[in-house]
C-alpha cells in the first residue's frame, strides 16, 4: 500500500460509539435496574463453549515488549484459524464481538486481538512510552508475532487473517510479507488509495443533492480535502455527515450504538469498559505515518494469497468505489470483491446472517480445511 493510504486511514479514527439504558419493566411498578454483572454472566453463560473439543480463551501475551490480550474462541479446535484485525485507531472489536461473532465459532477457531495500548490494554500501560511506538509499522509487526503466536499455540501451518476498517493496512502488509503464514487475507472495509478523496466528493455530493446547506456551508471550508497533511478535525468533520447520510451504519445517523456495545462484554471488567473509549482517543491522537519502506511499489498490489474483499454499498467511512478500484489493481491466485447491498461500514452488525454465509461459502473453503462436526462417541 503506498503512503498516502497510511496517511488516509490514519484520519478513520472518527469510526465508534455509546451505552444504551437497561431495564427491565415490570406491569405494576417501575422499571428495575439490572446490574452489569448479571448481563454479562448470562451473555457469558450463553456463549460458553460447552464442547471438550472447542476452547475458549482470554489471555494477555507478549508483543514487541508490551502485554496484549487476545481472546481465542470455537467449538473445535481442528477448525481453521480466524485472526481478526480490528481498525481504530483503538477501535478493538472484542468487546462487542459478543452482538455477532459466536455463529462463526462454529466454523471457525476465532481469534479477537486488542492492538497495543488500546481496549483492555489500556488499563496500566505506560501511554507516553508506549505512545511514541504508536505507528503502522510496529502494528503490522505486532501482527506478526501475534500469527507466529497462534501457529505455535494452535499448532496451525496457516491461518486466515481478517483485516477491518484501518486494521485493514496491517492485514494487507501482513500478507504482503508472510504469505506463507496465511491460507487467505480478508478485507473488510478495506482502505484504498484516494479513499478520502471519493469520501469527501460523495458526502458533498449528496449534501448538495439534499440541499443541505448546513453541511455545504461546513464542507466547503475544509476545503481542498484531504490536503497534503492528515487534518483529524477535518477527518470528523467529513465523517460526522459520512454518518448522516448512512454511510456509517445503514439507517443510523451515528454511532451511538456500536460505541455502547463493549459495556456489555463479557471479556471486559467495568474498568475496561471505563477505559475503551480513552484508549480510542489516545491512539488517534499517537498513532504516527510511516512509509511503506519495505514493499516496493511495483509489490504492493501483488499478493500470493488468495484476497476477498467485502464491502458495504453505502460505505463512506471506507468508501465502496474506492475499495472497487483498488480491487481491480490486485494480482492475487485468486480475488473476490462482494458487496454488502444493505450495509455501510460494520457488515457484520448490520448483514449477520450474511456476513456468517459469506465466511462458510467464500472464506472456509480457501482453507482446504472443513469444519468438524462429527461427534466423539
Amino acid at each position: 500500500m503506498s503512503r498516502s493510504v497510511v496517511k488516509s486511514n490514519i484520519m478513520i479514527l472518527a469510526c465508534l460509539l455509546v451505552a444504551p439504558l437497561l431495564g427491565v419493566h415490570a406491569q405494576t411498578r417501575p422499571p428495575a435496574t439490572i446490574s452489569r454483572d448479571s448481563i454479562t454472566s448470562r451473555l457469558a453463560d450463553l456463549r460458553r463453549i460447552h464442547t471438550p473439543e472447542g476452547i475458549e480463551v482470554l489471555e494477555q501475551i507478549d508483543v514487541g515488549g508490551t502485554k496484549q490480550w487476545i481472546s481465542i474462541r470455537g467449538l473445535n479446535l481442528a477448525n481453521p484459524v480466524l485472526l481478526v484485525i480490528h481498525g481504530g485507531p483503538g477501535s478493538p472489536l472484542m468487546g462487542s464481538s459478543w452482538a455477532f461473532q459466536k455463529p462463526w465459532e462454529d466454523f471457525f477457531t476465532v481469534v479477537q486481538w486488542e492492538q497495543r495500548g488500546v481496549g483492555k490494554n489500556f488499563v496500566g500501560t505506560d501511554t507516553a512510552a508506549v505512545g511514541k511506538t504508536l505507528s503502522n509499522e510496529r502494528l503490522t509487526q505486532d501482527a506478526e508475532e501475534v500469527v507466529a503466536y497462534l501457529r505455535r499455540r494452535l499448532s496451525k501451518d496457516k491461518i486466515v487473517v481478517m483485516g477491518f476498517s484501518w486494521g485493514t493496512i496491517m492485514g494487507t502488509r501482513l500478507a504482503l510479507r508472510r504469505p506463507e503464514w496465511l491460507y487467505a487475507y480478508v478485507g473488510v472495509g478495506q482502505s484504498a488509495v484516494d479513499g478520502e478523496r471519493y469520501l469527501y466528493e460523495r458526502v458533498v455530493g449528496i449534501a448538495n443533492a439534499r440541499r443541505d446547506t448546513a453541511a455545504i456551508r461546513e464542507l466547503r471550508e475544509v476545503a481542498p480535502y484531504p490536503g497534503p497533511k492528515a487534518d483529524l478535525t477535518k477527518a470528523l468533520l467529513v465523517r460526522k455527515y459520512a454518518r448522516r447520510y448512512d454511510g456509517g451504519w445503514y439507517g443510523k445517523p451515528d454511532f451511538k450504538l456500536y460505541f455502547s456495545l463493549p459495556e456489555w462484554g463479557p471479556e471486559y471488567t467495568q474498568a475496561d469498559v471505563d477505559a475503551h473509549l480513552k484508549g480510542m482517543r489516545w491512539a488517534g491522537e499517537h498513532v504516527v505515518e510511516d512509509p511503506d519502506a519495505d514493499t516496493p511499489a511495483d509489490q504492493r498490489d501483488t499478493f500470493k494469497v488468495p484476497v476477498i474483499l467485502m464491502m458495504g454499498w453505502y460505505d463512506l467511512h471506507t468508501p465502496h468505489d474506492a475499495a472497487k478500484a483498488y480491487f481491480a489493481r490486485i494480482d492475487a491466485p485468486a480475488k473476490k470483491f462482494i458487496t454488502f447491498e444493505r450495509s455501510a461500514h460494520f457488515l457484520m452488525f448490520e448483514e449477520p446472517g450474511r456476513f456468517l454465509v459469506t465466511l462458510v461459502n467464500e472464506v472456509l473453503p480457501l482453507t482446504g480445511e472443513r469444519p468438524t462436526f462429527k461427534r466423539l462417541q
